[in-house]
């Protein structure tokens, strides 16, 4: 096994420690991934990682007892455990109590942890074995749908929600397909849990081969970021990135601090900023529009020789009355059975403002029976919420 000197100990070389989520998401920056891992600095806990970690425990707490107990809630219990969190986690926890019912025979682990060997192979057994250990990972909550389909949920007290495109969706399937290998599917469930939300993602069986490609690949960069610790004055690269929100060498330490947007203004800071922008770009906007009502598109080159240009475009916005496409839709599904799959994508917008009428009160009831909502969070900002500029994401 590949080794490294600890440059602050004396007592001799020590293992690269296994790939985890958390490790890869340092992997961004090799001087963060240095201090932390390889120099092994002491960190202190993040605001943010405090409250997950009080969320993670009292869940972790909660459907160990559903699942011994065989019941499918417990708010009593539940009640119990969240009055002895901060006020932020019970926040969070308060929107997850009336939102969540669990099968409790379906449950097979919470906080399971998994290590396998660069064979990808499991291990088991206590510390000594678990040194040999190349990946490894902690899910929060294993479910069994059957013998072939599992499901992994994973709890997130994020501010924003986001799509389960991520190193740790792929990962932690690879971990529990690898763990158990009578596995054909496994569902990654990201639970924004201050919303009610989630995403997720499916894998299969015959996604392993290129997930384990993903995974030895990211080995093999975070071997060489140990082998970086062995070089006398190697100069690290510093990466500014969602990292650095985190990181505890932004104030004292960044060695691109002069540079870093992280560390050029505070939160409150850059909200001051976007406003100005804000502003500058509304009255802008306006002038622009001004000149071109009359005098037609402007364009402008720059010292790149490439040409920028404002114009007036024609936008095509296409609706369909719904009296005529019910009539067309009805009889294209009677005569093309094949077609459910389009059949079930449909849905009808624009129902929104005509339903706040008193008078349809009843008919607004009987369609919120069935509609699907999707909650998504979106940047909001300004005063009032008429006046707030908003970016999706």
């Amino acid at each position: 096994m590949r080794t490294y000197v600890h440059p602050l100990r004396s007592d001799g070389p020590m293992p690269i420690p296994p790939l985890s989520q958390s490790r890869h998401g340092d992997m961004a920056c090799e001087t963060l991934y240095l201090h932390k891992h390889v120099h092994r600095a002491r960190v202190g806990k993040s605001e943010p990682a405090a409250r997950g970690i009080e969320i993670h425990q009292v869940l972790s707490t909660y459907i160990d007892h559903l699942a011994r107990t065989r019941r499918p809630t417990d708010l009593e219990l539940l009640d119990g455990l969240v009055r002895g969190v901060g006020t932020e986690a019970r926040e969070v926890l308060e929107r997850f109590r009336d939102h969540h019912a669990f099968v409790p025979e379906k449950v097979l682990a919470t906080e399971l942890h998994i290590a396998l060997d660069e064979e990808f192979q499991p291990i088991e057994g206590g510390n000594d074995h678990l040194q040999s250990a190349v990946y490894e990972g902690t899910l929060d909550l294993v479910m069994l749908d059957s013998l072939t389909e599992a499901e992994i949920d994973d709890w997130k007290s994020y501010y924003q929600v986001i799509d389960a495109d991520t190193f740790q969706s792929k990962f932690y399937p690879l971990l529990l397909m690898c763990l158990n290998p009578s596995l054909e599917r496994v569902k990654f469930v990201l639970e924004f849990v201050r919303y009610g939300a989630s995403r997720s993602v499916e894998y299969t069986r015959k996604d392993l081969p290129w997930l384990k490609e993903l995974a030895g690949r990211e080995r093999v960069r975070q071997k060489k970021l140990h082998e970086l610790a062995t070089v006398g004055d190697c100069e690290l690269k510093a990466s500014p990135g969602r990292h650095c929100t985190w990181c505890p060498l932004l104030l004292k330490g960044c060695p691109v601090a002069e540079t870093n947007p992280y560390s050029q203004m505070t939160a409150e800071e850059r909200l001051r900023f976007a406003l100005w922008l804000q502003e500058a770009e509304k009255q802008n906007t306006k002038v622009l529009k001004d000149f071109m009502v009359e005098r037609g598109p402007v364009s402008y080159r720059d010292g790149n020789q490439t040409e920028y240009s404002a114009d007036f475009v024609p936008v095509e916005k296409r609706f369909y009355p719904y009296r005529e496409a019910a009539t067309i839709l009805d009889e294209w599904f009677r005569t093309h059975p094949g077609e459910r799959g389009l059949r079930d994508k449909l849905t009808i917008s624009g129902l929104s403002s005509g339903l706040k009428a008193e008078k349809r009160a009843e008919l607004a009831q009987k369609l919120s029976d069935i509609a699907v909502v999707r909650v998504d969070t979106e940047l909001r900002i300004g005063g009032k919420v008429k006046d707030r500029f908003r970016e999706r994401g």
